[in-house]
């Protein structure tokens, strides 16, 4: 039984190929041990870029991909491996189901050859070996010494695409999955639902644009709590046990927001890393509720935070940013209720309004956010033109050129809610019979005929302090 110890070298050994195979799988061997015990989850994917245009035609290929296996071998296929395309037809039979794939690197066998010669990169696809070796060899100069030159050749690690209904007949394979694709109408696609194990932020593009999406999430929360910095706001006799429980959190926040922006810039980040910091934050940001645990347990719910799962990325990433969102929600829409319409086509967007009956302490806007509101040359949005009622109502009033519920134009954002450029306010009235009707259909709408293209609306409902 082969054993990795180290090779005994003594004067007068009659060398043969043995003694130098032996020399390098024993180096290989602890090395890969060494990775794996000095970093928790040192596999996965180091970087894969998949031919779209040859997945569209039903192959999967790659334009470049570098993995480090579970057993802690480093495979680059632009330096020392090959990963031959292979097609899907006939090989995925039910398309209504994902399929996941892996790639495949043969295990070492003490008791056969591991090594393949091939005439051309062609017909590597059918070889299943561990090594491959091109029937060319290099010419090296002594790079030690003045000696003559000497042909070398070398070996290429052999890569294998499998899919998940193969996994079983792949005996005597290391595998690591690396995707996963669907049907679409469009042909096969990857399915961006699934993130394989991943080595660096950025080794797939999607969980790199996922990480960014969240901190872009979290940036907007921050800018929205900056707006407790100004001067006005922070005067003795407005300043609340509210707004000093929302400046812990915006400090909360700013901590763990710049960590994930250094965390981007630097990118060769492991995303066991990243997951630790939205735990932290998920931890801190429980503080400020009793209806969520430190661990991200909330009371009434079965539901609780994923572990890190390094073999699924996406379960613990969404894990993460539902409780993050949830957290955050209950942290700034407790005293400020913030409900977005939807758009739908013709000017017009919707929204359910199931919120209870509003009063006096408390004051209703309607948000309008776009960036044509910014230009100088478009006027402030004419309150007669804007129709605002319940759903079911909307309708009758446009036709009938109706005035809808009142607003009240604000030239300056009303107190605690952002100064943005391109945001403009006004004050719902609150105490007609056109909003009880609102409040009783439980559904609200809003048309603009004339309407930007990129217009966003809210309905912000404010606890007066």
């Amino acid at each position: 039984m082969f054993e990795h110890k180290p090779m005994y070298w003594y004067s007068g050994l009659y060398l043969q190929p043995q003694h130098f195979q032996v020399h390098e799988l024993q180096h290989e061997y602890w090395r890969g041990r060494y990775q794996l015990l000095t970093q928790p989850y040192a596999f996965g994917v180091v970087k894969l870029v998949l031919n779209l245009a040859a997945l569209s035609d039903e192959v999967l290929s790659v334009h470049k991909a570098a993995f480090v296996f579970p057993d802690g071998c480093y495979v680059d296929c632009d330096v020392n491996g090959v990963l031959s395309a292979r097609s899907l037809r006939d090989c995925w039979p039910e398309r209504e189901k994902p399929q996941r794939i892996y790639v495949g690197l043969r295990t070492f066998n003490h008791n056969q050859s591991n090594v393949t010669g091939v005439a051309d990169a062609g017909s590597v696809g059918n070889i299943t070996s561990r090594w491959v070796t091109w029937p060319q060899e290099q010419r090296m100069r002594d790079a030690f010494g003045e000696g003559p030159e000497a042909e070398v050749q070398q070996l290429t690690y052999n890569l294998r695409f499998f899919l998940h209904d193969e996994i079983a007949q792949a005996t005597g394979y290391t595998l690591l999955p690396v995707g996963q694709l669907h049907c679409t109408g469009d042909g096969i696609e990857l399915d961006h639902r699934y993130l394989p194990p991943c080595l660096t932020l950025y080794a797939v593009p999607q969980l790199g644009q996922r990480i960014e999406q969240l901190c872009q999430e979290l940036t907007g929360r921050v800018h929205q709590l900056e707006e407790l910095k100004r001067p006005q706001t922070l005067e003795a006799e407005v300043y609340t046990q509210e707004k000093s429980t929302l400046l812990l959190a915006l400090r909360t926040l700013v901590r763990y927001v710049v960590q994930l922006h250094h965390c981007q810039e630097t990118r060769e980040v492991h995303p066991l890393q990243i997951f630790g910091l939205l735990r932290q934050l998920i931890s801190e940001l429980s503080c400020f509720t009793d209806r969520c645990s430190f661990l991200g347990e909330w009371n009434g719910r079965e539901e609780m935070l994923e572990k890190y799962q390094h073999q699924d990325l996406a379960l613990t990433l969404n894990s993460c940013e539902r409780t993050i969102i949830d957290l955050l929600n209950a942290l700034v829409l407790e005293p400020n209720t913030m409900i977005p319409l939807q758009r739908e086509s013709g000017g017009y967007y919707h929204a359910a309004f199931n919120v209870t009956g509003t009063s006096e302490q408390q004051r209703i806007y309607l948000v309008l956010r776009s960036d044509n509101l910014t230009h100088n040359e478009r006027e402030i949005p004419d309150d007669r033109l804007i129709k605002l009622a319940a759903a079911e109502q909307i309708d009758g009033i446009i036709n009938r050129a109706l005035p809808g519920v009142r607003l009240y134009y604000q030239e300056i954002a009303p107190h605690g809610l952002p100064n943005r450029m391109n945001t403009h306010y006004f004050r719902v009235e609150n105490r007609g019979a056109l909003w009880r009707q609102v409040e009783d259909s439980e559904r609200v709408a809003v048309h603009w005929a004339d309407a930007p293209d990129d217009l966003q609306i809210e309905i912000v409902i404010v606890r007066m302090s």
